[in-house]
């Protein structure tokens, strides 16, 4: 049959670069929903940020902190009677062998108390429990165990359970105590009725933003989130909280957890191949994708691959060069009909890399015309980068100027033909192979972080069957991949 004629040109010149808009400052890390929301826009708003003030500051200076929501007088009249009693039935506690439970995860014997909070004994470890991490109701029913008998003190506990979103004990107490402390108490369980389910979220959102341990705020926000987001406080807050989320998540997700949860290849990490210029958290690794996974195909992101490559690609064929995601089907990756497959990994490695890649053209393939397939690496402005064309060219441009070239003839091509190839990259130097032929070493001396990349476009004809990336992942491009998994989480908790 006919030689195929290669639906390819030479890679053109870059277009002038535009410039990069500058890097933005990650927000702060905020540590309450206090800091986050600092000035609420109604008073159920205030009456739940007043509370939680109340909470942080270890239950006191309720003068100076509630009292600003619709039952403001009931507010400031429990918040008094609460200062009272929190602080003595904690310091009752200290040096007792009995467990007190200050909220679902911290249950032990009280060493002590003071502003920061108070210290108990869980798994044989002094550990802190800040005063806005303790629950409310579970103070309320430490205070009921001291069995309280002035009206104020009874009020207060039953408050406290009310506080912590428990309002049995509130109903029967506001019907019973007679004295004004009763009135205030029934004023403000009745208020509840609307400030509680804000309450209940300002509190999930709070302890979230509070946790230090990133694993565990990203479970947090997780449960929080569902509980919030209904409310005007979440939908409010929706922003700066998910802005928080991806600070956590990224944290969470740092280093290989990172490289597990971004690629649905076989990710392995090799130490002892660690790159010197890899920088602080830099990861010497190998991704093997055999596309046996319909996701592996979604690894390589059509939005990260630079303009100057694009710009580069033509076919004679008129095929779009709008890059879309690739399909993965029967163990192949390929382009999804007649678009442009193409895509870049969401990682930069070092100038000593090597990519194995195998593959060919479809069985099916009618006429003369074989479309392009494109692998290589290339900066993030696509200035630098070397480029493998059709299993049989390599080309590189430096400075978006070209350099080194090499080809292998093509024979006896047909449908159904299948190649594997070798391009490597170390020291200043690169080489390509197809078996049985390799390039000599030729010349590429680059400093920049190289990304890899994969592109077919043209008539649907060509496949990967496998993909192997070796080499040292930088350790900002492994700070920039948790922040991708953090950014991908929040869009499936918070949406878009």
């Amino acid at each position: 049959m006919p030689r195929f004629a290669l639906a390819l040109l030479p890679l053109l010149p870059l277009l002038p670069a535009s410039a990069a808009p500058p890097p933005t400052d990650e927000p702060a890390r905020v540590g309450s929903l206090v800091e986050l929301i600092k000035e609420p826009d109604d008073h159920d708003g205030e009456a739940v940020m007043g509370w939680l003030k109340f909470f942080a500051a270890g239950y006191k200076g309720g003068a100076d902190l509630v009292g600003h929501g619709k039952a403001a007088d009931a507010e400031l009249a429990i918040a008094e009677a609460i200062e009272k009693v929190v602080r003595p039935a904690l310091e009752a506690q200290v040096g007792k062998k009995g467990k007190v439970k200050l909220n679902d995860a911290a249950d032990g014997p009280v060493t002590k108390v003071d502003d920061a909070g108070v210290t108990v004994t869980l798994a044989k470890v002094d550990t802190l429990v800040t005063w806005g991490d303790l629950d409310p109701k579970q103070l309320g029913l430490l205070v009921s165990k001291g069995k309280p008998t002035a009206d104020g003190d009874v009020a207060a506990a039953a408050a406290l359970k009310l506080l912590g979103g428990d309002s049995g004990d509130a109903k029967q107490r506001s019907q019973k105590i007679t004295s004004e402390i009763g009135k205030k108490l029934g004023e403000l369980l009745e208020d509840m009725k609307e400030v509680g389910p804000l309450l209940k979220a300002g509190r999930a959102l709070d302890g979230a933003l509070r946790e230090a341990d990133p694993v565990k705020a990203v479970e947090r926000f997780k449960a929080a989130w569902p509980i919030a987001k209904e409310t005007t406080l979440g939908s409010g807050a929706a922003k700066g909280l998910r802005e928080q989320f991806v600070l956590r998540c990224a944290a969470a997700n740092a280093g290989k957890k990172a490289l597990a949860a971004a690629f649905h290849g076989k990710v392995a990490t090799d130490p002892s191949k660690l790159h010197p210029d890899a920088g602080p958290g830099g990861v010497g690794l190998s991704i093997e994708w055999e596309f046996d996974k319909d996701a592996e195909g979604q690894d390589f992101d059509p939005a990260l691959l630079p303009k100057g490559v694009l710009s580069s690609i033509r076919v004679r064929d008129g095929s779009s060069t709008t890059p879309t995601p690739f399909l993965v089907s029967q163990s192949r990756l390929q382009q999804d009909g007649a678009t442009m497959g193409a895509g870049a990994l969401p990682l930069e490695f070092c100038s000593d890399v090597e990519i194995e890649l195998q593959g060919g053209l479809a069985e099916a393939l009618k006429g003369t015309s074989v479309g392009l397939i494109a692998c290589g690496l290339t900066s993030k402005d696509g200035s630098d980068r070397v480029v493998t064309s059709n299993f049989y060219v390599l080309e590189s441009m430096l400075g978006g100027k070209g350099a080194a070239t090499w080809e292998k003839k093509h024979e006896n091509l047909f449908p159904g033909s299948q190649f594997a190839t070798t391009l490597k990259l170390g020291g200043g130097k690169m080489s390509y192979a197809r078996l049985p032929e390799q390039s000599p070493p030729l010349p590429f001396a680059t400093s920049a972080p190289l990304r890899p990349f994969l592109v077919i476009v043209g008539v649907p004809s060509w496949f990967v069957e496998r993909i192997v990336i070796r080499g040292t992942a930088t350790g900002e491009s492994m700070n920039a991949l948790a922040r991708v998994v953090a950014e991908r989480e929040a869009r499936a908790l918070f949406g878009e």
